[in-house]
């Protein structure tokens, strides 16, 4: 059991104090908390940092800035931020509306996504009569081609 406790990576304890805070709605101290870990290239703090600005109120909401951090985590793979920057997509918050990108992300996102992806698949249907058939072809085209993609500190998002 010791053994097991060890061997957690060394920011499972700031994710759980940053998701504990989130879940009590101090969206702040979750910011504090998973800022340094998203900007050094955790795919799951940077997901979680995007909803942090997409469900903050005030000042601190911001859904440009929840889509650069869904984008940076979709990029290496992370299914959550792939399905949320879809959503994004789909509905033009804190992204151009694109409907050839939020089929892609939301197909993406289904590879593995147990219980949610039905919703992601429900989701990307849903796309499919509101788009052109060359838009369509063109979105089937990235999911088949798309590749994670490894971190790349320079390519943070700024604020």
């Amino acid at each position: 059991m010791v053994a097991f406790a060890l061997a957690q990576p060394a920011f499972a304890a700031p994710l759980d104090d940053a998701n504990a805070a989130y879940q009590r709605g101090n969206y702040a101290g979750a910011e504090t908390i998973l800022l340094p870990l998203a900007e050094g290239g955790n795919a799951y703090a940077q997901y979680r940092l995007g909803l942090v600005y997409l469900e903050a109120t005030g000042e601190m909401r911001s859904p440009e800035e929840a889509a650069k951090w869904f984008e940076s985590a979709a990029l290496q793979g992370q299914p959550h931020a792939q399905y949320k920057l879809g959503i994004l997509y789909v509905n033009g918050n804190g992204v151009p509306k694109d409907f050839v990108q939020a089929y892609m992300w939301l197909s993406l996102s289904t590879r593995h996504i147990a219980g949610s992806g039905s919703e992601a698949v429900r989701q990307r249907d849903l796309l499919v009569p509101r788009m052109s058939s060359s838009q369509l072809s063109d979105a089937k085209k990235l999911v088949r081609t798309w590749r994670p993609v490894k971190f790349d500190p320079d390519a943070v998002p700024q604020r």
